[in-house]
């Protein structure tokens, strides 16, 4: 298995940083980053621990979410790889990420 970060994770993941960085510090955001990274790797070891989140209806990819602290990792696996499809602040609305999921 390997692990695969699409574009929009990172980017989630960049801005999850630097919101953290800009309130509390590099050391949080630091932390923060060890924490996400992690969560991920624990994948790599059992890759369906997560909990299936959203199923897409016209790929009939079935996308998971594995919690990490305040964030959820969103990934989705095909053939030997991890997808990381999304990383989502769990004060946000859930709702914009599956509407988010269903366009992708």
């Amino acid at each position: 298995m390997r692990i695969n970060w699409e574009d929009q994770s990172l980017n989630d993941l960049r801005e999850i940083l630097k919101y953290v960085d800009s309130l509390y510090g590099i050391k949080r955001a630091e932390a923060v980053f060890s924490e996400i990274h992690d969560t991920v790797n624990l994948l790599l070891a059992f890759p369906l621990m997560g909990k299936e989140f959203v199923k897409d209806p016209v790929t009939s990819a079935s996308y998971h979410t594995l919690p990490s602290k305040l964030h959820q990792i969103v990934y989705y696996i095909e053939n030997e790889t991890i997808n990381i499809v999304a990383v989502w602040n769990n004060r946000r609305d859930i709702r914009r990420l599956k509407r988010r999921l269903r366009r992708t």
